[in-house]
């Protein structure tokens, strides 16, 4: 076993996450363009397809970042070595059980996959209390909500609860939102103040709050399937409550700064997935899909490789510095992001070939992530530090 890989969970898991995004996508593309008709899995395609991209794909990323943020947060170590190794192994089995879940017993896929947040969770919380770390304490309860939608997508596939599983899809992604609006609001305007001390930042605080109780109103209206309306309303509470923040924050003095500005944009797509959301439950319900994309490609893809990033440079002991390769995965992802948007509605005769530019994208980006970061997490840091 590598010591030096297995001694952090950013080594492992932001590899782990990036390799799936770009596996996944690659097979479900193959199977909608009728290349791939393998998928023995007691998922339909598409709901396959969304799964693995919230839980093989996002929720190791979050692992990742979590075991990386706590010892920060509590002073406490976060699991390494064998620990660390086994975890990795749930995951991938976890990968394996769903995708040949038809032919397996339920309760295999179910268990296998659904322990992963419990199991990485124990190795956060015990930090978390027992330090006092008030301030974090919302998450392990929040991934244990995520780890029970996992739970229910897999019933509800099953047809053992009377549920679609596509509403705690939506759900999961919900989720993931909600933590990239508590943890990317609280990295993207600290970092940029640290950088920049002159700016000017507006702060309301009553705006996280407004926009975090509005993103569960909209989680309980999709589970439960209530009325548009709300959905629609609540949505655009949380556009503008995020938009405001962003704007406060006043990011686009980073602009030559891509390390830094990708922060700023990924919170953005947040609120632009709410206002596109929120026309969908009024107007359109088409535009849903659009707004799904926004909250997955856009700031899902722009925060996580720019979080994955920043912390496997500084926790390797290597500078902060924009280079080319970097600042060209977080321009691919964007471009993603819009080709998958913007397309259905100003380019609707050139549909395809906009997915096909987005699906090449969101690959390439995270293959340059891949090319720039192995050589890194394999190695000691670079100041000689352990971790």
């Amino acid at each position: 076993m590598n010591s030096i890989l297995f001694s952090s969970g950013f080594r492992v898991f932001f590899p782990i996450g990036a390799i799936a995004a770009i596996a996944f996508l690659v097979y479900w593309v193959m199977i909608i363009s009728g290349v791939a008709f393998y998928l023995p899995s007691y998922f339909l395609p598409a709901a396959w397809h969304q799964h693995e991209m919230i839980y093989g794909v996002i929720a190791p990323i979050i692992i990742g970042f979590l075991f990386t943020a706590v010892p920060n947060w509590t002073g406490q170590p976060s699991p390494s070595g064998s620990r660390l190794f086994w975890l990795a192994m749930l995951w991938l089995a976890g990968r394996v059980a769903v995708f040949f879940s038809d032919p397996l017993p339920d309760i295999i896929p179910i268990l296998t996959d659904v322990m992963l947040i419990p199991v990485a969770v124990m190795g956060i919380a015990p930090a978390i209390f027992a330090t006092g770390n008030k301030r974090n304490y919302f998450l392990p309860i929040l991934l244990m909500v995520f780890s029970l939608f996992n739970l229910c997508s897999h019933l509800a596939a099953l047809g053992l609860i009377n549920f679609d599983e596509n509403n705690f899809f939506v759900a999961a992604l919900l989720f993931i939102v909600m933590l990239m609006n508590v943890i990317g609001g609280r990295v993207a305007p600290a970092f940029l103040k640290n950088k920049y001390p002159d700016v000017r930042q507006f702060v309301f605080k009553p705006l996280l709050p407004a926009s975090m109780l509005a993103i569960v109103v909209i989680m309980i209206a999709f589970i439960y399937e209530l009325s548009l309306g709300i959905i629609g309303a609540a949505s655009l509470v949380a556009a503008i409550a995020i938009l405001i923040r962003v704007v406060g924050w006043n990011g686009w003095i980073a602009w030559k700064d891509p390390l830094m500005i990708i922060l700023h944009i990924g919170v953005l797509w947040i609120s632009a997935g709410f206002f596109l959301l929120s026309y969908a439950a009024i107007y359109d319900y088409a535009f849903s899909a659009l707004a799904f994309h926004a909250f997955s490609i856009g700031a899902a893809g722009s925060l996580t490789l720019g979080v994955m990033s920043r912390a496997i440079l500084g926790h390797s002991g290597r500078p902060m510095n924009n280079e080319g390769g970097i600042t060209m995965m977080f321009i691919l992802i964007n471009i993603s992001a819009l080709g998958r948007i913007v397309s259905p509605i100003f380019f609707d005769d050139y549909y395809l070939l906009f997915v096909a530019l987005s699906g090449i994208c969101w690959v390439m980006a995270y293959l340059f992530f891949l090319i720039r970061f192995i050589p890194v997490v394999i190695r000691p840091r670079a100041d000689g530090k352990p971790g």
